[in-house]
């Protein structure tokens, strides 16, 4: 009866990595000899984890990029002139929270969508959203 309604109350507060992993996760603990703060901490923790994986695909899904890249994969020797130190700035995403616009000029194939892209993800990987995202669900 207790495993019943503690199903129905995970999916209620929908927690359902809790709900899929927390019999695992208590055998896990019992044979590790764990505490139950122990063992609820591991559970919070994989909750935590994958709703910020879902977060963070959301994201990434709404703004709808034409392609995935990242600043590890460009190629700076494509483009001399462009200063890696200051895509790196980019990055960090101070120019998003001041509201002011990036913009890359330059010949075709010299990476400009790339690098559009590659910030573009770094921004959801900090948490910014699309001004037309939705909020999230919690």
């Amino acid at each position: 009866m207790s495993e019943m309604l503690l199903k129905h109350n995970l999916k209620t507060l929908r927690l359902p990595t809790m709900l899929s992993e927390y019999a695992q996760l208590s055998r896990e603990a019992a044979d590790a000899d764990e505490n139950y703060e122990q063992y609820l901490l591991r559970l919070t923790e994989l909750e935590v984890a994958t709703r910020t994986a879902n977060a963070l695909a959301a994201r990434i899904k709404t703004a709808g990029f034409p392609v995935m890249k990242d600043l590890e994969t460009y190629d700076f020797s494509a483009m001399p002139s462009l200063s890696k130190q200051k895509i790196l700035e980019l990055a960090r995403g101070q120019w998003i929270q001041e509201n002011t616009n990036a913009c890359f000029i330059g010949n075709a194939g010299t990476g400009k969508t790339h690098l559009s892209v590659a910030l573009g993800q770094t921004a959801c990987r900090v948490g910014k959203r699309s001004a037309s995202s939705p909020p999230p669900r919690w």
